[in-house]
Order: structure tokens, then C-alpha cells, then sequence
């Protein structure tokens, strides 16, 4: 997580309580600096070595924690009025010593990949109820993102 951060991004360390029955893992607070609203909060179950994306919101802003397993997340700035037009940012999120939330605004492209070798589990509270129309996806392989999975 050392590179220099695509304009509008955020990542938090995030707090764990562990003891021997288990823990307490926060996520997102109502007063929280990259709490934007409240649309919807929902969990992503993505299958060991799966690749999820490219996509890209419109409206929302998205707020994202690995509770379960290990996702390498990707971030492309495409916004060419930004000052990082054209950044990659490169995130690796878990439940232990990544367990970090990233908060990204609307208008970058996003894809994401479980590295557990069973299922990772990623969790969002995004500004906005899901709406297709708010939404745009592209392929993996694309001329735009130079980025290989």
C-alpha cells in the first residue's frame, strides 16, 4: 500500500477487539471522514483466484473492508479533469494485518481478486441504492486500463 494514492481514495487501518472467543472487527461509523451516506451495505463472496470487474459508478461512493480471506484490489483513475489522471493504485485487504478500509469516490474503475485459496468475503457500504443504470462495467482485457490480472 505504498504507493502514492489516486486523487479522492482514503485507506484507514481499521480496528480489531481479539481475544479467545473470537473479535470484534469495525468497519464504518456514522461520523466517520469517508462516511458519504447510506444507499445499501452488502457482502461479496468471491470464490479463491476469481477475478471480479472492471467497473465503474457514476454516483456512488463505495467503502470496503475484507472481513473473511485476502482480496488484491485495483483502482484506475480515468477522470481526465483529475490530477491523477491515469494512476493505478494497488490494494492488498485482509483480515489481519491488512485490515484497512478503502474508501473511493464515484468515476474510477475498480476490479478486485480473492488470493485465498477457498473464498474471500468483501464487504461495502456504498452512498447509493443499487441502480444498473448508475453503473458501467468493462472487460478484463481491455485498450484503456493497463493493467493484467
Amino acid at each position: 500500500m505504498g504507493n502514492e494514492l489516486i486523487q479522492g481514495v482514503k485507506i484507514t487501518k481499521l480496528n480489531q477487539i481479539v481475544d479467545e472467543r473470537g473479535a470484534v472487527m469495525h468497519f464504518l461509523k456514522g461520523n466517520s471522514v469517508n462516511f458519504r451516506g447510506f444507499g445499501e451495505v452488502y457482502f461479496s463472496k468471491v470464490n479463491g483466484g476469481i477475478v471480479k470487474g472492471w467497473k465503474l459508478h457514476l454516483k456512488a461512493y463505495q467503502n470496503i473492508c475484507v472481513p473473511i480471506g485476502q482480496i488484491k484490489f485495483i483502482l484506475f483513475d480515468n477522470r481526465q479533469n483529475s490530477e491523477t489522471y491515469g494512476r493505478i493504485n494497488e490494494f492488498l485487504l485482509d483480515e489481519s494485518s491488512n485490515y484497512h478500509l478503502l474508501s473511493f469516490p464515484p468515476n474510477l474503475w475498480y476490479s478486485f481478486k480473492s488470493i485465498d485459496r477457498d473464498y474471500s468475503v468483501l464487504a461495502n457500504v456504498s452512498s447509493e441504492t443499487h441502480d444498473p443504470s448508475e453503473s458501467l462495467q468493462m472487460p478484463l482485457d481491455n485498450d484503456i486500463i493497463k493493467f493484467k490480472w
